[in-house]
């Protein structure tokens, strides 16, 4: 998220008449944010005081791919630096939040491994769709880990994995072994089934996952689709049912996402999931809305908001939140 559409290119030329066997790509951003907390009921404590802080990331994208006699090799390396809270000179320092290298055995079949996003991840709704710089929390820390934290969310995160992809035309499919989504040993498998077209898109994503004893498993299936009835707005769908825990705790989540263009510069969005969890039955609603103006591709200005209801079966409504932020995006 946050890449630009056009990167910066260098080619390597074998021969001054032939076409380039290696290139290198790059690109990036870079945001300072505002950011406004007005209610925080974490759950280390229910009443916690808001408060305000400027947020800042710096990320870095770099590809490299070189033609070889079995097939195209590349790799592909995802950096960020992220800063909280503006703590005096707390230096953040580059982490790698992706890292991924693929062999195109044939022009359809790619092997893939690394440190990805999972195959199991159902890419529409809020967490697939929605711009959300400063919103959308807890996407990315799933349910297996902390299940209050994601009752709206169909994403089980990143992960360590081999993948054999296949694409032939609108059509492509994928199957991956990853490493557990519950914090403990085991293994993950996870497949997907994608159809691109020019109007309308859509996938079928299913996960299952086996950990320690004391951890248990569980398995996710969903699905999700997105069009353009018109120029002016389009529609992201989702939706995701499962258990975890050893099959003791089921659970269902759905989302969508409306994105509206204002004008060539001006686009807003605005969002719902709601989520249903057994253990302490458990519901969420998440809302949210976005504005964004870019006059040019390398510069975003943006207003957010999001509010998040939890209940919690009588008991305290732990992850309940509201926040606001301005944020100004600077790619290259």
């Amino acid at each position: 998220k946050g890449i630009g559409d056009t990167a910066n290119v260098i080619g390597i030329l074998p021969t001054a008449d032939a076409a380039p066997s290696t290139t290198i790509e790059w690109s990036g951003y870079v945001y300072a944010m505002v950011q406004h907390v007005g209610r925080q009921d974490f759950w280390w404590g229910p009443g916690s005081a808001p408060y305000d802080t400027i947020n800042t990331r710096a990320h870095l994208r770099v590809v490299g791919r070189t033609d070889t006699a079995v097939g195209e090799v590349g790799v592909r390396v995802n950096l960020r630096a992220s800063g909280w809270y503006g703590d005096v000179d707390s230096d953040p320092s580059f982490y790698s939040n992706e890292y991924w290298g693929w062999w195109a055995m044939t022009p359809e079949l790619t092997l893939g491994g690394g440190y990805s996003g999972s195959l199991g991840n159902i890419g529409y709704g809020i967490d697939g769709a929605c711009t959300c710089w400063g919103t959308d929390w807890f996407a990315g820390d799933w349910r297996t880990n902390s299940p209050m934290y994601a009752l709206g969310a169909m994403n089980p995160g990143d992960t360590h994995q081999v993948r054999l992809s296949y694409a032939s035309g609108p059509l492509s499919f994928g199957l991956a072994l990853e490493n557990s989504h519950g914090g403990s040993d085991g293994f993950a498998l996870a497949g997907e089934m994608k159809y691109a077209g020019d109007a309308f898109n859509g996938e079928i994503s299913a996960i299952s996952w086996d950990d320690s004893p004391s951890a248990g498993g569980g398995w996710q299936i969903g699905g999700g689709v997105a069009f353009n009835p018109s120029d002016m707005f389009s529609i992201s769908l989702g939706a995701a049912t499962g258990e975890i825990w050893d099959s003791s705790e089921s659970f269902m989540v759905v989302s969508g996402l409306v994105n509206i263009n204002l004008s060539d510069a001006v686009h807003a969005e605005l969002g719902a999931a709601y989520g249903e969890f057994d253990h302490n039955d458990q519901d969420n609603l998440t809302l949210l809305a976005g504005i964004y103006y870019s006059p040019v591709s390398q510069l975003t200005i943006g207003l957010e908001g999001q509010m998040n209801d939890v209940s919690n079966g009588g008991g305290p409504d732990y992850n309940d939140f509201s926040t606001v932020d301005i944020v100004t995006v600077y790619n290259f």
